[in-house]
């Protein structure tokens, strides 16, 4: 869960999601109510990585227009990963001054997955996502396995919260 900066307690874990790449399995654990909810994945993820700009609005489909603008970061290295980056930039018009959003997206191919996201927007401020300690080891498989104490969900799927 979410919590501000300025909020020195651990956060509360709502959702733990494991997924097993070998025997494709997905299981959604609920902390609060001691529940899981297990299924067999029918696609598995693909073998070849998405585009760099997986993330990016205007790569997903969204139309470019006057009031959007991407640019190529390039290649930078995020504790020792290669990430290409991307940034969007969009000037919405407004009486008075514009406001200029900007969304950065730092992808790892090797790992299928952004190594760093960055919106900034004037009206709300600047949220940063970053990827950090990133162990390439095999994982033990204890973390894959089901707690004690913990009963299936009654419900079709994984519980909301």
């Amino acid at each position: 869960m979410f919590v501000p900066v300025s909020d020195t307690n651990t956060p509360p874990v709502v959702r733990i999601h494991l997924y097993d790449p070998q025997t494709r399995i997905s299981t959604i654990l609920n902390p609060r109510e001691r529940t899981f909810w297990t299924q067999t994945v029918n696609n598995p993820p693909p073998t070849v990585p998405p585009a760099p700009r997986y993330a990016s609005a205007i790569q997903q489909g969204l139309p470019q227009n006057e009031f959007t603008r991407e640019e190529d970061l390039g290649v930078h290295e995020f504790e020792g990963l290669l990430a290409h980056g991307f940034r969007e930039t969009q000037t919405l018009p407004g009486t008075g001054e514009e406001t200029v959003i900007t969304d950065e997206y730092w992808y790892s191919d090797e790992l299928r997955i952004n190594l760093m996201i960055k919106h900034s927007d004037p009206r709300t401020g600047t949220v940063t996502l970053t990827v950090t300690q990133v162990a390439r080891i095999e994982p033990a498989p204890s973390l894959f396995e089901i707690p004690d104490g913990y009963k299936p969900a009654t419900a079709e799927g994984p519980t909301n919260q």
